[in-house]
Order: C-alpha cells, then structure tokens, then sequence
C-alpha cells in the first residue's frame, strides 16, 4: 500500500513539473501582458474598474469564454471602439469608456486561454482601444444629408414605411426613389416623403448602427436620419415663367381666380387651365389657382418649402400645404386678352362689384353652369333691370342691387364657356345694368339682341 502512495506522489509531482516547465517555456516565447502590448490592432489603456455608478463600464455587447484571451476579445469586439477582458473569462465592449482607471496590479488574473496575458481580475478590467475602428456614420450618397431629425408623434417622412434585416441607407433611396425625401430610423426602417423634416435633433442622438452595414448610421428610437432636397421647378411652362414659392392661405388666397382640383395635376395641366391669365400656382401636389394679380399678403419662401410632387408627375413639384410654387406670363408678351364688353344685349357694364354667400347683391333668378357666358347670362336674365357674373360659373339676376363696388382686380375669374370674358370671382360679381329694353334671339350658338323697332321692321318685312 505503502508503495502504491509512493508511485501516486511521484505521478503528480512529475505532472507538476512538466506543467511548470511548459507555462516557464510559453512566457519566455510569449512576452508577459504588462498593460502595454506592442500590437498595430489594439492598445492598452490601463486597468480599469469594471462598473462605474452600477453600470457596466463597457455595456454595449459581451460574451464568456474559458479559452478567453486578449485576441479572441479583440476579434469579437472588431466593430466597437473599445473592448476589455475582466474576471479571467468575461469580454465586453463598447464606444465610450466612462470607468475610473485603478492601479495595474489590481488586474492580475491569466487569461484562461493564454496564461501570459492578463485578462482582469474581480471587479476589474483590463481596457483595449481598437485601433483599427473606424466610427459608424451616415452614408454619403449622390442626394444631400439633411441631418439627424426628431420622429415622434406625427411622422416626418409619413409614406411608404419599408423594414428591413438588411437596411442601409442605399436600400432606403431606391426604395424611396419616387420621393424628395427619405430617412432611416431605429436601424431597420425606412421611411419617404415630400416634405422637409423640421426639428433637428444633435447628431449624437441618431446612434443606431443600420441592420444591414453596421459602418453605417440608422437613426434611433424617435429618431431618424434624413437624405433629399425638393426637385426643381421648371425655369417655362409654356408662356409662364417661375417665379418662386409663395405663402397661399385658405381665407385669403393669393391668386383669386379660377380654381382647379385634379389628383393627377402637373404643372401643364394647370397652365392649360389658367389660359387667358397672368399668374397661375399650383399647391398641395393637386390644386391649381389662377389670377392676374399676386396678393400683396403673398410671401416669397425658400423653395425647400415648396416640396411635394404633383399628383401626376413625379418628376415637378407641386407647393406644398399653404405653400404656392407661381408662374407668370411676363410683362410684353401678350398676357391676357380677356376682357368683358361694355354693351351686352342693351346691358351696360357698370364693373366689379362685392357678394356675400348670406345676403345676395342680387336676389332674382340664378344660373350655374359651366357653359355660362356674359351673353348667356344676358339671356337668363331678360327682363331684369341686373344680372352679373360670378366664380366663372354662376350667372345672378335682379332688380334690386346690394353691396358695394370693389376694384376691377377683384373680378379675375374667366368665364367658364367662354376664356376671353371674365365673370366675377368667389363673392365678386361682374355687374352689369339695363339701359334700354330690347328683345335678346337665340340663333343657334348666338345671341342677336334686337331693340323694338327692330323687331317690328322684321315683323313688317
């Protein structure tokens, strides 16, 4: 028995020595971790105390091994700016080093996979700069970077969300390709739009790195990094030069003539319909408004405010809400040659005149069409001593006449059946009074009006 102990010792005292010998061989070919290791990939920064304030000191990804060693550390965390080696077996990484440097003794555990390398100790951290990272950042693309923006409650890029495991920022531009603008947002999102992000945020806080390139920036939670900038606008469009983005307000238009809604507008599709007038704008990617005067409350805007597309054409811009993009027919060239008769069927045209929805200038018969002429009017209105002309398309009698004059300028809707008169605008009639009886004869698409006499030498004849 006695010689079976005596063996048993000897095995172990030999296995010892042999363990002894080997670690004595690997920390001569394999300089000791002495907390500044001369590699071109990463550099010591000290011992570091592995929590600070009860947060980790390097929190943003981690991992346990018990063949750890400062290069699997280094290789795991490639993508951060700093990783760190605690507790012999425990790798954690990081971009910011908020932890207080302690004396180096203090990190004097082996690393379990390289004994001659130093991987920490209980509560410490033996602290690596990657020297090879590069920080992640919004792409530089063809279209401008607008900057990183706040996105929360109503969306500022509201269209075509796409979300996606392998998101960059490329993806979301050709994703977005019909829009002016498009953003990423929370690393995966993708969102488009027409309209420019208003409230910026610090580019610190856009910190997502994006699913699909982690090189790359993809916003955050709430918020989202933008690309785009609003199409140009035509210098022509047809007789019309551009002029600008202008305000426009519901209450208060700054054109005042006629107004067309198509969801599939261009800017063609708005010249044709202001034919016959000085100005023409387009807003809200489908309202067309036509006039022969600015407002004088009309505002000149920077374009980017002017910045959604028109219903039906993706490649013009169309205003925006409240926002004009204006055209017009420059001085010389001809400009209007609409103009209302000063003697329409024994009527005499007196001027603009103010109308009010809740109490009628005129209070006899009305017409609505969109046929209506200053003759046709004249026609409907036989046998009263007023009629007048309003909105392009309604046509008012009466003998008895309220309201006010009000300037010419006011009257600037063309006649819906016949572009070279005007009649009126919303709550501005095209007056006109009765200076004589006569009889007004409809001939096919004319009117003949007739005085008495006239129409008894036709019937002696």
């Amino acid at each position: 028995m006695a010689s079976t102990r005596s063996s048993t010792t000897s095995l172990r005292a030999a296995a010892l020595l042999i363990l002894f010998l080997s670690s004595s061989i690997q920390a001569a070919s394999v300089p000791a971790h002495n907390l500044k290791r001369d590699d071109p990939s990463f550099a010591s920064q000290g011992c570091f105390a592995g929590t600070t304030n009860g947060q980790r000191t390097l929190n943003a990804k981690s991992y346990e091994s018990d063949d750890m060693t400062i290069e699997s550390c280094a290789a795991y965390c490639s993508k951060y700016k700093y990783f760190g080696v605690e507790y012999g077996h425990e790798c954690y990484c990081g971009d910011t080093n908020p932890g207080a440097l302690v004396a180096s003794s203090e990190c004097s555990f082996p690393c379990p996979g390289n004994a001659a390398e130093t991987c920490g100790a209980g509560g410490r951290l033996s602290l690596y700069l990657n020297e090879d990272y590069a920080t992640p950042a919004p792409a530089t693309l063809s279209v401008p970077y607008l900057g990183c923006f706040i996105d929360t409650g109503a969306r500022v890029l509201p269209d075509n969300l796409l979300g996606a495991d392998d998101m960059t920022a490329a993806k979301c531009a050709a994703h977005c390709a019909d829009y002016s603008y498009f953003g990423v947002e929370y690393g995966r999102e993708c969102w488009c739009g027409n309209s420019p992000p208003k409230n910026a945020a610090p580019e610190s806080e856009c910190s997502m790195t994006c699913a699909g390139n982690d090189m790359e920036i993809c916003g955050a939670g709430g918020r989202i990094n933008v690309w785009g900038s609003p199409l140009p606008s035509p210098d022509t469009v047809g007789d019309f030069e551009y002029q600008g983005c202008f305000t426009d307000h519901g209450n208060a238009h700054s054109l005042t003539g006629k107004v067309v809604y198509d969801s599939a507008m261009t800017l063609e599709k708005c010249a044709a319909s202001c034919a016959g007038y000085t100005f023409f704008g387009v807003e809200y990617a489908s309202q067309c408004y036509c006039g022969n005067t600015l407002a004088t409350t009309a505002e000149e805007k920077p374009q980017a405010e002017c910045s959604m597309r028109c219903g039906g054409a993706y490649d013009q811009v169309c205003g925006d809400a409240d926002r004009l993009n204006v055209f017009e027919i420059p001085a010389g060239t001809g400009g209007p040659s609409a103009g209302n008769p000063s003697d329409v069927c024994g009527f005499d045209y007196k001027g603009c005149w103010t109308d009010d929805l809740d109490a009628r200038s005129l209070t006899g018969d009305v017409w609505r069409s969109d046929e209506v002429t200053v003759e046709a009017c004249a026609e409907f209105c036989d046998g009263y001593t007023y009629f007048g002309t309003e909105y392009g398309t309604q046509c008012y009698c009466g003998n008895e006449l309220a309201g006010a004059a009000a300037p010419e300028s006011e009257c600037s809707e063309l006649c819906g059946g016949d572009s070279s008169e005007w009649c009126g605008a919303p709550n501005r009639l095209s007056f006109v009074e009765q200076t004589r009886y006569l009889f007004c004869l409809v001939m096919g698409e004319s009117v003949q009006c007739l005085r008495d006499i006239e129409v008894t030498l036709i019937k002696d004849g």
